[in-house]
């Protein structure tokens, strides 16, 4: 964004959508893909207060996300609310009162470690540890590097709190955050030396080369690939007007993640904005979608899982492992579904574009019905007329599902 522009973002407590749709996209199609991410941003101070690139007020967005965890597991909200005490150290950094670098170790979730399914964009097979180096520059603003580290190994994780002679406590590492005063040319570096200190470990345990504990793995920064994407990213803007978790989502995820493993080779070159670029894209990122749901995927990062499972899975292992917040059970034992107006997230939903009301997961009553009989609807509506969708019947014996009837109205 313009320099000038972000000023009177600021300056007028306002910021640009677009830019933060965008940032908050390519971040998470970074994280979802299988390989180690470090992105770069920048923050400005002004009058008490830190701000993103699209002019966003950071303290609302931490504010707002301790809300909105009010209706998730309770280890969600336990983060957040460390994260906001994260958010708090930075101001003081920009003020002086801390030291100008700060270490932030998020560890994945305890009680995810044991989980089969991913939960609310925690990768359960991936289990990534956030490091992030945050410093004051010297021309008065915050930098923030965050890097990913496959595994979250405990031994390698308390290694970087070795390397920074600092003492760790048992337990959650998240609010264990470690202050250090750097020269300019140390603040750059130390995120790249965290990260050799952990695969050092890594290596030290398992042998093998290790990167961003990934064993053997290239060194291709995904948030730099994604950026890289270009006739991918013009597609989806152009067709999407924001996240739902839905199909398109997922299709991006998908063809994104088959340019990143080698499977498709990128077949423009330079964004251009004619109909050939934009529906080569589109036919690329739905062939990709398909193929992937057919595998059973399921891409997960920055909070955000979309996927076959996204609205099953989740809810039903927390249940099991024994987390959660009790407050939402009802009396019979059952999660506590509260329903407001929304759109459902079920791409193809025969509510959408239009709002009902929703639960807490994003989806409309109809669809958590198809759930909670065992049933995908995304698969159930693929294919059929709208008509056809708004008359599907279901009939059932003894609570066993004897049999689904399509009925079309000629």
């Amino acid at each position: 964004m313009n320099y000038l522009v972000e000023q009177q973002n600021i300056e007028n407590k306002s910021y640009d959508h677009e830019t933060r749709r965008y940032y908050d996209t390519v971040t998470w199609l970074a994280e979802v893909m299988p390989g180690s991410m470090r992105t770069p941003f920048e923050y400005t101070y002004h009058e008490g207060e830190l701000y993103a690139s699209d002019g966003s007020a950071m303290g609302k967005i931490f504010d707002d996300s301790i809300e909105q965890a009010k209706d998730l597991p309770s280890y969600e909200l336990r983060r957040r609310k460390l994260e906001k005490q994260e958010y708090l150290d930075m101001l003081a950094m920009m003020t002086g009162d801390k030291p100008n670098t700060m270490v932030v170790v998020s560890d994945f979730p305890p009680e995810l470690m044991n989980a089969t399914e991913d939960v609310g964009g925690y990768n359960v097979s991936r289990k990534q540890t956030m490091l992030r180096v945050i410093s004051k520059t010297e021309s008065g603003k915050l930098k923030m590097y965050s890097q990913s580290l496959d595994g979250s190994n405990r031994r390698a994780l308390e290694a970087m709190y070795e390397y920074l002679g600092e003492p760790v406590a048992p337990g959650e590492l998240l609010g264990q955050r470690k202050f250090v005063e750097l020269d300019d040319m140390s603040k750059e570096f130390m995120i790249s030396q965290l990260r050799y200190v952990y695969d050092r470990s890594m290596k030290a345990q398992f042998s093998g080369e290790w990167y961003a504990g990934r064993l053997n793995e290239n060194t291709n920064d995904t948030y730099e690939f994604v950026c890289n994407q270009k006739d991918l990213l013009s597609a989806y803007f152009a067709t999407t007007t924001g996240f739902t978790g839905g199909f398109r989502d997922y299709a991006l995820a998908a063809a994104m993640k088959d340019r990143y493993v080698g499977k498709v080779e990128a077949r423009i070159e330079k964004v251009d904005a004619g109909l050939v670029a934009y529906s080569m894209a589109i036919d690329e990122m739905y062939r990709a979608g398909n193929f992937a749901q057919a595998r059973g995927e399921v891409f997960s990062g920055c909070g955000k899982s979309v996927g076959d499972q996204f609205s099953v899975g989740a809810e039903s292992q927390m249940s099991d492992l024994g987390y959660g917040n009790q407050a939402d059970k009802s009396g019979d034992g059952k999660d506590k579904l509260i329903w407001k107006e929304g759109i459902c997230r079920v791409d193809n939903c025969p509510t959408r574009p239009g709002k009902t009301k929703v639960a807490q997961c994003s989806v409309c009553r109809n669809c958590q019905n198809w759930f909670d009989k065992g049933r995908d609807p995304a698969k159930l509506y693929r294919g059929v007329s709208k008509i056809q969708k708004e008359s599907i019947t279901v009939v059932f014996s003894n609570k066993k599902e004897t049999k689904i009837k399509r009925q079309a109205n000629d």
